[in-house]
């Protein structure tokens, strides 16, 4: 009843501040736009270990090698007028989530009064994790490390259903910029909430110079009548161009939360919610050469080390993943461009017929229009 309670206040308060602020606008023109855009993901996967699929599972006859359309968008912007917008986007390749086959990740109005209040309705990205808040249309890695796809499988970031407000003070000089919302905490296009409470979720994000950004968030996400989890963690990410032909971007982050999941699936008659904590912490770096040639535009070279732990708990399922990259940028803005990164995984502990160090091979072409 208490959170039940303390969602339609937050609620309450997000659209009594948006009504207070919109009596003092004046009239803006009614001009809709409607601008559409397509992206397509197609990728190459290969196990370079006997024994290993694609997916990095051991199987004794693997499928060791795979085309696949990893992603397949349209996405619609609109604008009606200087304080209303809105975005759709329609992800058409089958998910691996509790409603498969093409779903709709967002869906969301949103209201401007100016750079210090903005708010957001519908299905929307959370505004938790560094990974997951970097657009797959610049990743600096082919893939988002598996801490954050580990946070997703526990309805803990990604796309959600909910409400959210945001907005940047002293945004000349140090922006700070501020998210806050309430959502499902559920998987993103499902008819309705898979438990009866909501996460809430806080980020904040300081740029004391231009070029660095420090962030920290986190969140609460009650899932039974009896259990609640939570997360928290912060992330720091440094973009520096040192000259007219080399940009360096270097970021990190730490993270850790409650693995719901292994809570709910776990058979033990007497349980804690304290020991089935997961925790992760991730560096990468990419520097990005401008060639300027009719061939390529950019030329890009990466590497990135992570470090996941799915329950602290457990002392068998902790891992370590290395990726390395090279990229080529073909046209402005990612419009085109290839990445070819080998992904490295090493297991604390090895368990015979259940998970094998791997090493993975993984290019993937994106184009836009």
């Amino acid at each position: 009843m208490k959170t039940h309670f303390t969602t339609l206040l937050f609620i309450l308060f997000i659209f009594s501040a948006a009504a207070q602020t919109t009596g003092d606008q004046k009239k803006s023109s009614f001009n809709p736009t409607i601008k559409m855009k397509g992206l397509i993901h197609a990728r190459f996967d290969n196990s370079l270990t006997d024994s290993v699929d694609v997916a990095g599972k051991w199987n004794a006859d693997p499928t060791r090698s795979n085309f696949q359309v990893r992603r397949l968008e349209l996405r619609a912007d609109v604008s009606l007028n200087d304080h209303w917008s809105g975005v759709i986007r329609i992800q058409f390749p089958a998910l691996k989530t509790s409603s498969p086959g093409a779903a709709i990740e967002l869906a969301y109005f949103q209201w401007k009064l100016n750079d210090m209040f903005l708010i957001r309705g519908g299905q929307m990205k959370v505004p938790y994790e560094l990974d997951e808040l970097t657009s797959h249309e610049d990743l600096r890695m082919i893939d988002r490390g598996p801490t954050s796809r580990l946070l997703t499988s526990n309805s803990l970031s990604s796309y959600q259903p909910g409400v959210m407000i945001q907005g940047t003070f002293m945004k000349e000089t140090t922006p700070l910029t501020y998210y806050a919302g309430v959502f499902n905490g559920s998987d993103r296009s499902v008819p309705t909430d898979k438990n009866t409470a909501k996460n809430f979720v806080g980020r904040v994000e300081f740029n004391p110079v231009k070029s660095l950004r420090l962030a920290v968030n986190a969140e609460s996400a009650p899932f039974g009548t009896d259990a609640s989890g939570s997360s928290a963690g912060g992330d720091v990410s440094w973009i520096q161009k040192l000259n007219d032909k080399l940009l360096l971007i270097v970021e990190g982050e730490y993270i850790g939360g409650t693995n719901i999941t292994s809570y709910n699936n776990s058979s033990d008659t007497v349980k804690e919610v304290k020991d089935f904590m997961l925790s992760g912490y991730f560096g990468q770096a990419l520097l990005r050469v401008n060639l300027d040639q009719p061939w390529c535009r950019t030329f890009e070279v990466g590497g990135r080390y992570e470090h996941t732990d799915p329950t602290k708990k457990s002392e068998t399922d902790a891992y370590n993943t290395i990726t390395g990259g090279i990229g080529f940028i073909f046209l402005p803005d990612n419009d085109a461009r290839l990445q070819l990164n080998l992904v490295q995984t090493n297991f604390e502990n090895e368990i015979a017929g259940l998970q094998k160090n791997n090493l993975m091979f993984v290019m993937q072409l994106q184009l836009k229009i």
